[in-house]
């Protein structure tokens, strides 16, 4: 009898044994590293490159003599022409990738813009991948992803200047392509010459092509037609420009607090910031769309840039008094409800 438990013991014994260790040489057994996605076109031809692979700049002049004369003027140069960056972050190379494998197939019809960055054919997001090597420091790629003007195929390049001859105002000297002007095509707003949207439009930021309403009129046509209504804010009279209330793209300080509408117009108009002991709820940020209740943004036919005028306005909410309810003017100028954006004093908005 105990010979066989002793038995059965040892092949239980010499069965589990194998499993064991197999076990235990999984568990010992070097973890194989993660697979990394490889770099997508253009951060490949860096990530690809050696320091053998950039050239002289020189070389660069030898066809692109124009160029690096405008990009000398440009306040990128400033920083590209450092001698203590690292050698793919120096000169022409920095945006446009290592000029060596340029100019071994620049010859070559099919792929010639595999081996170099053209801002003129890349996608927006590759614009992007290009110019966010440097400034990532503001805005990362997934986050341009999110933006409105990432979704609307808006580039980098579409509003910033990389060359001193990139500036799309009077002073740029341009011409359609030769393609374009045969075939009756319309040319793009980049390539003409042509004057600011507003005459008094401040001087354009160092790095874009031009004055913020000229820029972001190419796109918002509808917006500039309203800054030309009687009643508007003073973008046309050059004392605002549109990214004093619009976040273009966001830097890594606005991610943390997205801003209400409000929140927006009360850094001018800190009169009506309150908070009241009686607020006016449309306009308290606590429902509806605060200040877009009653203003529109950009430019009105009603005084003080309002939706509609009169008590017209009032009565979209309080329909009940709209059967006999009858100021004289309009609710708030009538000497009733002036306190119109909230008060202290009378829960019904009245004035003192």
């Amino acid at each position: 009898m105990r010979q066989g438990v002793w038995r059965w013991s040892m092949l239980l014994l010499w069965s589990v044994v194998p499993g064991i260790g197999l076990l235990v040489a999984c568990l010992m057994a070097p973890a194989a590293p993660p697979k990394t996605k490889a770099p997508t076109f253009p951060l490949n031809l860096f990530a690809q490159a050696t320091d053998d692979d950039f050239s002289n700049e020189k070389t660069c002049a030898s066809c692109h003599r124009a160029s690096v004369e405008t990009f000398a003027r440009s306040p990128h140069a400033a920083f590209m022409n450092d001698p203590h960056s690292p050698v793919d972050k120096q000169g022409c190379q920095a945006c446009h990738g290592p000029g060596k494998p340029h100019v071994a197939h620049r010859k070559e019809d099919e792929g010639l813009y595999t081996y170099v960055i053209s801002y003129n054919k890349a996608k927006p997001e590759e614009i992007a991948a290009a110019c966010l090597r440097c400034h990532n420091d503001t805005l990362t790629m997934t986050h341009w992803k999110r933006t409105a003007h990432a979704h609307a195929g808006v580039s980098c390049t579409s509003c910033h200047q990389i060359h001193a001859s990139d500036r799309l105002g009077k002073d740029r000297e341009g011409t359609p392509s030769p393609h374009k002007e045969n075939s009756g095509a319309r040319p793009s707003v980049n390539e003409l010459p042509h004057s600011a949207v507003f005459p008094n439009a401040p001087e354009p930021k160092a790095m874009l092509k031009a004055d913020e309403a000229t820029l972001c009129g190419q796109c918002h046509r509808r917006t500039i037609a309203e800054f030309r209504q009687h009643f508007h804010h003073p973008i046309p009279e050059g004392r605002l420009v549109c990214s004093d209330c619009h976040s273009v793209h966001p830097n890594k300080d606005d991610r943390k607090q997205v801003r209400t509408a409000k929140q927006n117009c009360v850094t001018c108009h800190a009169e009506v910031a309150g908070p009241f002991a009686f607020e006016h709820d449309p306009t308290s940020d606590l429902n509806g769309e605060g200040c877009l209740e009653c203003h529109r943004p950009h430019g009105s036919p009603n005084p003080a840039m309002l939706n509609t005028f009169s008590r017209g306005l009032c009565i979209r909410c309080h329909t009940e008094e709209a059967a006999n309810h009858h100021p004289g003017r309009n609710c708030w100028d009538s000497g009733c409800h002036s306190a119109i954006h909230g008060s202290n004093h009378d829960r019904l908005l009245l004035g003192r």
